[in-house]
């Protein structure tokens, strides 16, 4: 059995230098069967007002990152999100989100049971906009094994396979400040005021198991588990928004972040469905039953605006959705009384597994 013939192991890769409107690779090391990439972002955000003003952008720190991906071998996309994208993705994950083994990775909130905040707070997540020096520090994950703690994870990478290489990529915005207000600049000013970050870094670790002694131990390596993010697509009146979902794979987690007005929107999606084949709708919910499953499933909420079909918390992958005999697959939201105006549009995240049909990763 797996669990009783490995141990965990955390291990720092190849730093990441902030570099303006760049794309800046780390190799993993050849290290057993990876489950995990911790990316810890640290800098200095030195704000000059000037006479001016500074707030965080709409979806900042993490818009620093534009695009962040984890590839095998160049060209097989493990994680493939926006910066925001991995936040949400990074909540899902069972130490992330669920209140198992502490806190959220962003600032508390009404929402959010447990202790007051700590020295240890402002390593987790710090992002001041206040004339002069402020520390920015956050996290992002990438997660590839799943397991809870008692079964045989699923997902592993064998990064120690020699015909294997794993990147990370990250792709910095080129643009750091601005005075029109964008999800994708961190820092809004107004005036006169700018921003420099300096001295900023990603820290990668990767957590990792020893690979057993023993073939009969070694967990199933044929499926990968992946997220990745498309979109945007756009809104152009209230009404249906059908989102049609890439079929093929074994799709877990849905999650949509909707923008109107240039801003997100957390109240006027006032119905969401789930539908296959035409006319087969599993799941069909109002807006005040999203808030009541997010709220019973996960114990904290979403950030505003986003919106999540959420096919295995609970119950394993039992109502996974395999795709493969599917002829079409829609996630549809309704959306009454919005402004549509500026930015207005639809991103998707989907988490699949995907069943390999060949070897890849070092596994058969």
């Amino acid at each position: 059995m797996f669990n009783r013939a490995t141990r965990q192991n955390f291990l720092v890769a190849p730093a990441i230098a902030y570099a303006a409107g760049q794309t800046v690779f780390s190799i993993l090391p050849k290290v057993g069967l990876l489950k995990r990439v911790i990316l810890l972002f640290t800098g200095t955000m030195t704000i000059t007002l000037g006479g001016g003003t500074a707030v965080l952008g709409a979806e900042a720190p993490f818009s620093l990152i534009t695009r962040l991906r984890l590839t095998a071998n160049g060209n097989t996309a493990l994680f493939d999100t926006t910066g925001y994208g991995a936040l949400i993705a990074s909540l899902k994950t069972m130490f992330g989100f669920g209140g198992i083994g502490g806190r959220p990775r962003i600032p508390d909130s009404a929402t959010v049971p447990g202790p007051t905040a700590t020295v240890k707070s402002a390593l987790n997540y710090s992002a001041g906009v206040s004339a002069g020096a402020n520390t920015w520090n956050f996290g992002l994950e990438i997660p590839l094994g799943l397991d809870d703690g008692w079964r045989d994870p699923i997902g592993l990478i064998l990064a120690a396979a020699p015909d294997t290489v794993l990147q990370v990529e990250v792709t910095f915005g080129a643009t750091l400040y601005s005075t029109t207000a964008a999800r994708t600049t961190p820092i809004t000013v107004t005036g006169a005021a700018t921003a420099a970050l300096t001295a900023a870094t990603i820290f990668p670790f990767v957590e990792f198991f020893t690979i057993p002694r023993s073939e009969a131990d070694y967990p199933d390596l044929r499926r990968i588990h992946t997220w990745s993010e498309v979109g945007p697509q756009a809104i152009n009146a209230n009404g249906d928004q059908d989102v049609v979902l890439q079929r093929g794979n074994t799709i877990m987690r849905v999650i949509h972040g909707v923008f109107t007005n240039s801003a997100a929107d957390p109240t006027n999606v006032t119905g969401r469905e789930l539908r296959f084949n035409q006319n087969e709708v599993p799941y069909k919910v109002s807006r005040q039953m999203e808030a009541y499953l997010e709220r019973e499933r996960n114990v904290r909420d979403l950030p505003d605006g986003w919106y999540e079909w959420d096919l295995w918390n609970t119950t394993g992958i039992r109502d996974a959705i395999n795709t493969l005999n599917l002829n079409d697959l829609t996630s549809r939201l309704t959306l009454s009384g919005a402004t549509i105006a500026g930015t207005s549009d639809i991103r998707t995240l989907t988490e699949q597994l995907i069943l390999l049909t060949g070897s890849a990763g070092g596994s058969s």
